[in-house]
């Protein structure tokens, strides 16, 4: 049986460079020694065979939405049994050209979560779904001199509205642990060498390296507001930290709820300094794998709101604990990526290096009562 190690989404407005990429991507994962799959376009293909919500005779759009998750979830499931039927040795990533929750671009949010409760999903289960998002920005948005719709029939937006719908496509993933957003500041070369670099921190055979950078917010009405105004997703979370043998490693259970719906997830990190970390082990549970590891010793629990939010094109969670304390985290490509700060929110320090700071440490609440006074 082949061992699936990574399942990844291109996604982005119209004439972003997804066709290119994803040729590239193969071609590099390939040489590498990766069996890749790549899954087509469900939208396009739908709507090359004669299914289409505009011209002669269209479907409603909301009925041609819910044959879309359809059409996507019965392929990925297929895709995903083909790994399975790989020799022992291989190594298959499957590369998705969009994925499930990229349908919520095109319908209102509430109408999506009813299409996806219809067919028998959850819709935190298809964010979770994948490891890592790469969303490529329109060349609208930028390099306008080179949109262009001339290889994709399918697809007729003007420039305003492929940066409109390429905004819409990134407020769709909102919430994703790996979502990455991959603008047009470079020329086009360089904009495809960052979306592989990406992919190989995220298929590095022993760590997946992690740089992230961390914010002490004036936790104000303001911050709130600045929220609504950028209509930020917000999930709950609860983090439970099991006691470790081994000095530097952290082991974290995560408990992620939105629109009363759960996933569960297992987490082994070996911690570094100026932000870095190397995630050992981060693998979805079943909740009945998440209560009884709740049986072992815990070392502290924080529960928390995560608000997340796409800023000049980098995307923020900022965690607010217990309605008192607010921390603000952005993920750069590496430790020398610059990183912009959202203007509106009054930023105390950047609290990195502070242990004090750690999710791990604020999970004791002897440590969280000394931090707010």
């Amino acid at each position: 049986m082949g061992k699936l190690i990574g399942k990844i989404v291109l996604t982005g407005g119209p004439c972003a460079g997804k066709t290119t990429a994803l040729a590239r991507i193969e071609q590099n994962l390939s040489d590498r020694g990766y069996h890749v799959f790549v899954v087509g376009e469900s939208a396009t293909e739908l709507i090359k065979g004669g299914i289409r919500p505009f011209g002669v005779n269209p479907f409603d759009l909301v009925l041609f939405q819910k044959l879309i998750l359809k059409y996507q979830y019965e392929k990925e499931k297929i895709y995903e049994e083909a790994i399975q039927m790989l020799p022992d040795d291989e190594e298959g990533v499957i590369l998705f050209d969009r994925g499930l929750m990229d349908n919520k671009a095109y319908i209102p949010s509430d109408v999506f979560h009813q299409l996806v409760l219809e067919n028998g999903m959850e819709e935190l289960d298809l964010l979770d779904s994948y490891d890592m998002i790469l969303h490529l920005v329109t060349a609208a948005d930028g390099c306008p001199e080179y949109y262009t719709l001339e290889n994709n029939q399918a697809r007729t937006e003007t420039v305003d509205e492929a940066i409109a719908l390429d905004k819409k496509t990134q407020a769709a993933w909102l919430g994703h642990s790996r979502l990455v957003i991959v603008d047009n500041s470079t020329d086009f070369e360089s904009k495809i060498n960052r979306v592989l670099e990406n992919i190989y921190q995220l298929l590095h055979p022993s760590y997946s390296i992690r740089y992230q950078k961390k914010f002490l917010i004036d936790l104000n009405n303001e911050v709130y507001q600045f929220l609504k105004d950028i209509k930020a997703n917000v999930i709950d979370i609860e983090q439970t930290y099991l006691q470790s043998e081994q000095e530097g490693y952290e082991r974290r259970l995560r408990k992620r709820t939105l629109n009363e719906e759960s996933t569960y997830y297992f987490n082994v990190q070996k911690k570094g300094g100026q932000g870095l970390s190397k995630i050992v082990t981060d693998k979805k549970l079943t909740e009945k794998e998440y209560l009884r590891l709740l049986d072992y010793p815990i070392a502290g629990v924080i529960t928390k709101k995560r608000y997340t939010f796409i800023y000049k094109k980098q995307y923020f969670k900022l965690d607010i604990i217990n309605d008192e304390l607010a921390l603000l985290e952005v993920n750069p490509i590496s430790s020398k990526s610059q990183i912009i700060l959202p203007a509106e929110l009054n930023i105390i320090r950047e609290v990195t290096e502070e242990r004090d700071y750690d999710n791990s440490i604020l999970a004791s609440q002897h440590h969280y009562e000394k931090i707010k006074k």
